[in-house]
């Protein structure tokens, strides 16, 4: 059979895309013109992890991943970075998720500047990634240890959150249908009228006081109270100064001694003449303690009250002269013949004037 110009050129085509993918496969690592660095490092477990996944300083691709072992029951994976100072002595490799869907990558830290650029072919330090199902596991624990007292706690009180939940329900049914106190100040229209009209009021009173009307608002705008509120302050400081200096009256009653010995002295003699009277001593203590004089003292009284008595009543010549008008009008006329034989006197010589005296009389 023969075969096309076209039909071969066809099959050289087909040819070349085959090797290109074969190519593509067996040397994707392969890049003669990067520098390669090989390190290794040893994981308790390297779940997710695959050869060619990336090598990771702070986010930056610096290397793939070459080899992935089982050595001395541990994990042993080789990898490549393209600078030679990437790694140092106490970076730490960590495989890390790069995404939520499950992918891994291997990150580096950059280690202190202080310590030395670790050689290629030697041993990064590790340090093992949290594992997921671990990680699922000590959740599910921590769940299951705080949920669990939890539980018990609701299902022990139970019946009194009901009973409070119903109490409550009842306590608010009662102030829903305006009953009690507070139901009648959920309910009544006529609360919200009266506070609506306090606050007009009060919203009126403080405008009032804020335009400095009334002896209030004039209290909180005047500025001259200020004034006479500082002037105020000043002179009692000076007047407490000049107490304190012992000027002044006020001041020397606080800092005189002399004051105190002779209120001390006062109060010792005070004592001493009540301790007298106390005793019967003397004229005030006989009065205060003598039983006799109290005696004598109530039968003068009673004497008195009969003699204020009988006079009221008109007994006797004090008596008649206190309540009868005659005797008045008789004094009174005697009074005016009296007045006129001292007039005739001064006319007459002395017998003449005893015979008017007497006939005036007589």
């Amino acid at each position: 059979m023969t075969i096309s110009v076209e039909q071969k050129v066809g099959l050289f085509f087909l040819a070349a895309l085959i090797l290109l993918a074969v190519m593509i496969e067996l040397v994707e690592d392969w890049r003669p013109f990067e520098d390669q660095y090989k390190y290794f490092a040893h994981f308790n477990s390297a779940v997710g992890l695959k050869v060619g996944d990336p090598v990771r300083i702070a986010g930056v691709n610096t290397g793939k991943i070459q080899k992935i072992s089982i050595a001395e029951n541990q994990v042993r994976v080789d990898f490549y970075v393209n600078r030679e100072d990437s790694v140092r002595e106490d970076t730490l490799a960590q495989i890390r998720q790069t995404n939520m869907l499950g992918g891994v990558l291997l990150g580096l830290d950059f280690g202190t500047p202080e310590s030395n650029v670790l050689a290629p072919g030697n041993q990064v330090r590790t340090e093992d990634p949290t594992n997921l199902d671990q990680l699922i596991t000590n959740i599910d624990r921590n769940q299951d240890r705080v949920l669990r007292p939890l539980g018990d706690m609701i299902e022990d009180s139970r019946e009194p959150l009901t009973e409070t939940v119903n109490r409550l329900e009842s306590i608010v049914t009662k102030i829903d249908k305006g009953e009690g106190t507070l139901g009648r100040l959920v309910n009544n229209p006529a609360l919200y009228d009266e506070l609506t009209a306090m606050s007009v009021r009060l919203n009126l009173l403080l405008a009032r006081l804020e335009s400095g009307e009334g002896t209030l608002g004039k209290l909180m705008d005047d500025p001259a109270l200020y004034d006479n509120l500082n002037h105020t302050m000043v002179n009692l400081a000076d007047l407490t100064d000049q107490i304190k200096s012992g000027k002044g009256t006020l001041g020397k009653l606080l800092d005189d001694d002399r004051l105190y010995e002779e209120t001390a002295q006062t109060v010792a003699n005070l004592n001493e003449i009540t301790d007298k009277i106390n005793q019967g001593d003397g004229s005030l203590g006989k009065l205060l303690n003598d039983d006799v004089l109290y005696d004598n003292v109530r039968d003068s009284m009673a004497r008195i009250n009969s003699i204020a008595s009988k006079i009221d009543d008109g007994q006797g010549t004090l008596g008649r002269l206190v309540n009868e008008d005659d005797l008045y009008r008789d004094a009174k006329t005697t009074l005016h013949k009296v007045e006129k034989s001292v007039d005739g006197i001064s006319d007459t010589g002395p017998l003449s004037a005893l015979g008017v005296v007497l006939g005036t009389l007589f």
